[in-house]
């Protein structure tokens, strides 16, 4: 009990940190106007140095990373059910889908424009995918830690958590967002991350 009270502070830390780090972007992007052109310089060299490869291959992670997380959801959800892990199931569902619109109702406040201006639908701060991607593998990642073992522990955290950081780095390949809008879906995915493994540990000690 002592250990878990203590894991969940330090779970409450880094959801602070990250609040405090998300807030100091999102300050920046309101109120410093040179922002956007220190961006672009960022973006372009960034993807100055990434290999000239099709863009549909970013673009598939691009889709995996949201508009096609729904089969990676459903077949984690059945594999947590299977093994009658209902809470865990029903949370993981409820928070990916709350980073969803959480991140949709924060664009259409913000509205920054997107890099590639309006050839690419929606606003830009902050990415959508890299909240979505970061979100829903990174609470994998902690159900892989806690409930598997030896090889298949280490292998399948690995693969999230690839994952979750070639999701943000697609966004930035294809040039529909800036470092700092991938920055803040990386925060803002580890929050709710860390409010599952918050609430998780919660009710499990009910």
């Amino acid at each position: 009990m002592k250990n878990d009270n203590y894991s969940t502070v330090l779970n409450w830390h880094y959801i602070t940190i990250s609040l405090i780090f998300g807030v100091v972007i999102l300050l920046m992007v309101l109120y410093m106007p040179s922002l956007r052109s220190i961006d672009f310089n960022i973006l372009e060299n960034i993807r100055k140095f990434l290999p000239p490869i099709p863009q549909y291959i970013p673009g598939i992670i691009n889709e995996i990373g949201r508009n096609y997380y729904i089969w990676p959801l459903i077949v984690s959800g059945g594999i947590l059910t299977s093994h009658k892990y209902y809470l865990e199931t029903f949370l993981l569902v409820f928070l990916t889908q709350a980073s969803y619109v959480v991140v949709n109702l924060i664009k259409n406040i913000i509205c920054r424009q997107r890099p590639c201006g309006e050839s690419y639908p929606g606003y830009s701060f902050p990415s959508g995918h890299t909240l979505t991607a970061t979100c829903f593998f990174g609470i994998l990642i902690y159900l892989t830690i806690k409930h598997t073992h030896g090889f298949w522990k280490y292998f399948l955290t690995s693969v999230f958590f690839i994952f979750i950081v070639i999701t943000g780095i697609s966004r930035l390949w294809l040039g529909v967002h800036f470092l700092t809008d991938v920055l803040e879906g990386f925060l803002l995915g580890f929050i709710f991350v860390n409010f599952y493994i918050i609430m998780d540990k919660f009710f499990s000690r009910r």
